[in-house]
């Protein structure tokens, strides 16, 4: 949803129509249709229906919330390793076909969802879904393939810890939901070079099935995706011979593989924080929980991020998911014009400006997943002004979700349309809805449903929302920032 700033942005697709304006539904002649191998199909047939350049998406259930404690950094690795070797395809020769027929391979990962995407010419795609197919279904883990890609894994954090406010989101979802949810998607420092070639398989066994698959396609027709995908195997289908192990989650999670390095014991039962011992296996399936808490980091930076959240909304509830969004339009969702003051029907950025001397920033958050959300603000600038700036971001956090005025509401609604229409300028926001939610943005539902909200629908999703514990996550020069009791 546009209202989910934490998430990576998709890439975008190339030859968008600058100049052109979009019509309100743009995705409503989308299809959607269950192949033979489960996999779901669609296209979206009036984005760029004249371009020569086309795209394939792969959406998977496979991010890293369905990493079990045992398997923390496989879908890091996953992604790491994505152009490795494979079955019918030498990594080399991957590398080498997709590039020489103007092909571009790219993977992102949130904690949801794996995401494969190849794009380029539309004659080529049909070599590039089957390259595709190759890395998802008939991947190779032989370890003397795997090795020389752990330098990504390594880069990848390095750049991490190198960003306050990536670490932040990190720590805000560890805090608040400890297992699934709260799982990173980057590779525990102390998994580096200890997630080996059977954790990927049987986690790809488990989580890269037919049901599990949305393949999204621009710049064909829908009956010609479908001839492209159903050939596909999916690795259920493909890994017959070990399916039984679906069934004895323990046998593949205990790192005991014979040739692996590492050996663990399944810890005892006192020494995890679950009832039961077998629900440590069921982690991954289980509907998140949210805790609440408190991370802090401390950085050499002279600047910090401090983010406070409460339980939000799934995306799955629409009508509390547009009153949340009106919540965080009344809040103000940081400065639109660039330096700009932000305006003073900004309250969160016009509170911290004039608390801190323009040396800090914030804006209010709506994360919103499948079965959870985290709403609050975040503030990020000088650490030597963060306590004074958050202190103020706190008060009118406070008030406003004490007191909601009928005007705000109002003003709010016409922002959320805005910002729903700037969101939907992105051909690339549009395939991650369809892919990730499966259905398409119909903002003439949208904005119906938008005038709908009353301001007591707003004023009950504040009252849900305060009664839920608070979480609180900080990065970088910290030393100023107030502790979580002080801000209840």
């Amino acid at each position: 949803m546009a209202l989910n700033i934490s998430r990576s942005a998709v890439r975008y697709l190339r030859g968008r129509h600058y100049g052109t304006l979009a019509p309100l539904a743009r995705t409503e002649n989308s299809k959607l249709t269950t192949l033979g191998n489960n996999i779901q199909v669609t296209t979206l047939d009036n984005i760029n229906t004249n371009s020569s350049i086309g795209q394939v998406s792969f959406f998977l259930k496979a991010g890293s919330r369905y990493e079990s404690p045992y398997q923390l950094g496989v879908s890091h690795y996953l992604r790491a390793t994505a152009l490795s070797n494979t079955g019918p395809f030498s990594g080399f020769k991957l590398i080498k076909n997709i590039d020489e027929a103007g092909g571009n391979l790219s993977v992102q990962t949130t904690r949801e969802h794996m995401i494969y995407t190849i794009e380029g010419p539309t004659s080529e795609l049909e070599g590039f879904v089957n390259y595709l197919g190759a890395i998802l279904t008939k991947p190779t883990f032989e370890k003397w393939y795997l090795k020389p890609c752990e330098w990504r894994v390594v880069e990848d954090l390095a750049q991490y810890k190198a960003n306050n406010d990536q670490m932040a989101f990190e720590d805000l979802h560890k805090a608040a939901y400890r297992y699934n949810l709260g799982n990173s998607v980057y590779c525990p420092d102390s998994m580096v070079g200890n997630v080996d070639g059977d954790m990927m398989k049987y986690f790809m066994i488990d989580h890269f099935r037919g049901e599990d698959m949305m393949v999204v396609g621009t710049g064909m027709q829908q009956n010609l995706l479908e001839k492209f995908v159903e050939p596909l195997e999916t690795l259920d289908q493909v890994y017959e011979e070990v399916l039984d192990l679906l069934q004895n989650p323990q046998g593949r999670v205990s790192f005991d593989y014979g040739e692996s390095d590492l050996a663990l014991s399944v810890p005892k039962k006192s020494e995890v924080e679950i009832v039961d011992m077998d629900d440590i296996f069921k982690i991954p399936q289980l509907p998140a929980k949210y805790y609440g808490g408190e991370l802090r980091t401390r950085t050499k930076t002279p600047d910090a991020t401090f983010l406070f959240a409460k339980e939000g909304v799934s995306f799955n509830n629409e009508k509390e998911l547009l009153a949340s969004g009106i919540l965080q339009m009344i809040l103000g969702t940081g400065i639109q014009i660039k330096y700009g003051s932000g305006g003073g029907s900004n309250k969160l950025s016009t509170a911290v400006a004039e608390a801190s001397n323009n040396n800090c920033s914030a804006s209010a958050i709506n994360i919103n997943f499948s079965d959870s959300g985290l709403f609050g603000y975040a503030v990020k600038g000088h650490g030597e002004d963060m306590r004074k700036s958050i202190e103020a971001a706190n008060k009118v956090f406070n008030q406003t979700v004490k007191d909601v005025a009928a005007k705000d509401v109002e003003d709010a609604k016409n922002k959320l349309k805005s910002a729903y229409a700037f969101y939907a300028e992105k051909d690339a926001n549009l395939i991650y809805e369809v892919g990730t939610r499966g259905k398409a943005l119909d903002f003439n539902s949208i904005f119906s449903s938008i005038d709908q909200i009353s301001r007591q629908d707003v004023v009950k999703f504040a009252e849900k929302m305060k009664a839920s514990p608070s979480t609180a996550s900080a990065v970088g020069n910290i030393s100023n920032t107030p502790v979580l009791q002080e801000l209840e």
